[in-house]
């Protein structure tokens, strides 16, 4: 059995390979094992009284005698209580009913197997190895304890938990997942205005979907967005009383978590992490965060290898489920939007930084599509002006001898950015890199078409049959900014080639339509809740079975 690994320093949780202690094998009875002195089983809570059948045989040993010959007798405890015991067996198989209680969330159950009447022999094996005294060499072969054999543990029903005649795997996995009380707590930054926010609003709409409970744990750590949010205000708790913690919060930060939610946070849990990185290798300086939890979950396949490279734990893809009610009507007023052109529209956060994001690339392909002075218009719409004035002027300055831009400061709220993308014919995401492309797969699942940087995270569904995908070369970063650092690769996409897919669905509509159709589909069965949330499931499952 591996030995228990603490998450971190201070730490509690653990996990283990096997759910079961001192048994052993041998060939004398292949399908069975054998007790030295005590054994104990561990299994997962049960919620309601159980009644479970430990099944064994008395196989007489031929080569047994004297005080080895006799049978030993067995006493069974479930949690320290005293559930059962076996006197003077005759040889043949025997069973043993046992009643388990429930038992609360995140404890197991602990059944114990002592052996009665091996006291003297196991004696005599104990001096006979300290003495080397021939006579009791015989004892140390434990012929008498190896006579009592336990064969399977089952419930009443006939399903199995342990079956020893596997002895690579005894305990039963499909028991342990379908009897596994599934729960997780989510933290994250749950009421904030941005992706990092919403990626924690995905996951409680996917448990949701799946059926698994959850509670809703808001970060304490600084949110330099506003926390005006409030889908799921009234299901917020400081609790987390599930087994598994899922923290959704950016890996340099993880080290400020047991300062604001104390070390028991962690404590007894199976904690993920759910991460988001945009390049193709994960900084060096994070690798000490990995100790702060058990696995990994990322919201696509590319952040998933940057990660996975470097990681000491699982990492596996969870991608954000793409989820809500499409706004019915006409919001090109509510924005001041020109109410008869073809609008394409690009939204991002400024504190994601504006060289990852690359408005000047989808401003420039705007300009060589030479569409500003027809009848279609820019939409550029961006928060957190405040504190990256200098990022704003930038923007400023690079439209303002261009005609058909909409510049649209400030935050809004979830509902408004649905209405928006709702409102345009065309996303645009002329990116460097992005983990996952949360605004292409909205307007995806709103039917609109999408033009985007055909690399990293939003490669792997804006294909050449849901989308407009745009040529690209590698190119390495040559000054730092942020936690994207010099000497880094990432994307600088063909700017033409944007400007020519510009043209093609501003001349042909029915070719955006037929993008826009197949971009849902693709959504639909790829992102929705219950597909996400089934991912969870079957997860959840298997981590029961630890």
């Amino acid at each position: 059995m591996r030995a228990a690994r603490p998450t971190s320093p201070g730490a509690a949780s653990t996990w283990r390979f096997s759910h079961y202690a001192g048994l052993y094998f041998d060939e004398f009875d292949p399908a069975s094992a054998w007790i030295r002195e005590t054994a104990e089983l561990r299994l997962p809570p049960a919620e309601n009284t159980q009644t479970l059948i430990l099944r064994g045989e008395f196989h007489p040993h031929p080569a047994a005698s004297g005080l080895e010959a006799t049978a030993p007798g067995l006493v069974c405890r479930v949690d320290g209580g005293r559930a059962g015991a076996l006197r003077k067996l005759a040889p043949g198989p025997f069973e043993l009913r046992l009643t388990v209680p429930p038992a609360p969330p995140g404890r197991e159950t602990r059944i114990t197997l002592s052996l009665t009447g091996v006291r003297m022999t196991n004696f005599l094996a104990w001096i006979g190895r300290l003495t080397g005294l021939e006579s009791l060499q015989r004892f140390r072969r434990q012929r008498k304890n190896r006579q009592l054999r336990i064969t399977t543990l089952a419930d009443a029903e006939g399903e199995l938990l342990f079956d020893f005649s596997l002895r690579l795997a005894p305990y039963s996995a499909a028991y342990a997942r379908k009897h596994a009380r599934l729960g997780i707590n989510i933290a994250g930054f749950l009421t904030a205005e941005l992706g990092l926010g919403e990626s924690a609003r995905c996951m409680v709409r996917a448990a949701d979907a799946a059926g698994i409970p959850t509670a809703l744990v808001p970060l304490k750590l600084h949110c330099k967005n506003r926390l005006g949010d409030q889908t799921y205000a009234s299901r917020l708790q400081a609790a987390n009383p599930h087994p598994v913690n899922v923290v959704h919060l950016d890996p340099p930060a993880t080290h400020d978590l047991d300062h604001h939610h104390g070390r028991k946070f962690r404590a007894g849990k199976y904690s993920i992490a759910y991460w988001a990185w945009e390049l193709p290798e994960f900084p060096d300086a994070w690798i000490p965060n990995f100790g702060y939890f058990d696995e990994v979950w990322c919201p696509s396949e590319f952040v998933r290898t940057a990660i996975a490279h470097k990681s000491p734990l699982p990492v596996i893809t969870m991608p954000h489920a793409i989820s809500f009610a499409r706004p019915a009507g006409d919001f090109r007023a509510h924005f001041g939007l020109p109410a008869g052109k073809f609008l394409f529209l690009c939204l991002y956060d400024l504190n994601s930084y504006s060289e990852r994001k690359n408005p000047r690339a989808m401003i420039e392909a705007f300009r060589q599509s030479g569409l500003a002075g027809a009848d279609a218009a820019l939409v550029i719409k961006v928060q957190n002006v405040a504190g990256n004035e200098a990022d704003f002027a930038e923007l400023q300055a690079a439209v303002r001898d261009l005609p058909g831009i909409v510049l649209l400061p400030g935050t809004v709220t979830r509902e408004e950015i649905y209405q928006l993308e709702s409102a345009c014919d065309c996303f645009l995401s002329l990116h460097r890199s992005e983990g996952f492309g949360l605004a292409l797969a909205e307007c995806m699942a709103l039917g609109k078409p999408v033009i985007s940087t055909d690399w990293s995270g939003p490669a792997e569904f804006v294909t050449a049959s849901t989308g407009c995908p745009v040529k690209f070369t590698l190119t390495t970063i040559a000054q730092s900014r942020g936690p994207y650092s010099k000497g880094q690769v990432w994307a600088e996409p063909d700017v033409a080639h944007a400007a020519w897919w510009m043209q093609q669905l501003f001349a042909d509509r029915a070719l955006g339509r037929a993008l826009g159709a197949a971009a849902r589909t693709a959504i639909e069965a790829q992102f929705s809740p219950a597909v996400i949330g089934a991912r969870y499931r079957r997860r959840l499952e298997a981590i029961a079975c630890f």
